[in-house]
């Protein structure tokens, strides 16, 4: 059994549970109060080497790193989720999108939003007098402007004839979007490619 050390505010525990359920694999899930910092202890450390989550132990294996968990589950359960070898490195790609740009953009501008600025000051690993939320603000919406674009002419990030689970690493904090006070009417392109994974066989909503 699959076990998901999870959060069920967290974004990137969201991706995985969201699919998780999209490919019809069971579960076991563990709580991590990480606003508690229990995850800052040496036994989580010894399942997440950064005491991160969301983090994933399959057997004897334990994972963290939500596109690294994805990218697993893909690989061994559910391989229709990787793109074809003349689009893996689209897909890729899309995925290290999800890391970096959207990481460093809406993923800390929404948490300024559901957690007071010394919360989201600590979680970022800065001093609160250092949170830009302008900044934030500046780069969310222009990655917000590329996706856009992007999805204007396909229906899935890596251009396949299906979702890839590049789509699912950037759904995770765009399906949370409206959290950061973003207006997802400036995007439209987004907001039909955020309807689209909502109609997927098995999806389940934020929080579920």
């Amino acid at each position: 059994m699959l076990t998901l050390h999870d959060h069920p505010r967290s974004g990137n525990c969201y991706k995985v549970r969201l699919f998780l359920a999209l490919i019809g694999k069971d579960y076991r899930s563990n709580f991590v109060d990480v606003l508690a910092r229990k995850n800052q202890t040496e036994e989580f450390e010894r399942i997440s080497a950064f005491q991160q989550i969301p983090a994933l132990t399959d057997g004897d294996l334990a994972l963290w790193d939500s596109h690294a968990i994805l990218l697993h589950l893909a690989h061994h359960y559910a391989p229709a989720w990787l793109a074809p070898l003349s689009r893996v490195g689209a897909m890729h790609a899309w995925i290290s999108v999800s890391a970096n740009e959207i990481a460093n953009s809406l993923q800390p501008l929404r948490l300024t939003r559901v957690v007071d600025n010394a919360e989201a000051a600590h979680h970022l690993g800065v001093s609160e007098a250092l949170l830009d939320v302008p900044g934030m603000q500046q780069r969310t919406g222009r990655v917000l402007r590329r996706l856009d674009r992007r999805l204007a002419d396909h229906d899935w990030l890596a251009g396949t004839g299906a979702p890839t689970v590049a789509d699912i690493a950037c759904y995770g904090y765009l399906a949370l979007a409206e959290e950061a006070a973003i207006d997802m009417s400036a995007y439209p392109a987004i907001d039909a490619w955020r309807a689209r994974i909502r109609q997927l066989p098995g999806y389940v909503p934020p929080g579920a």
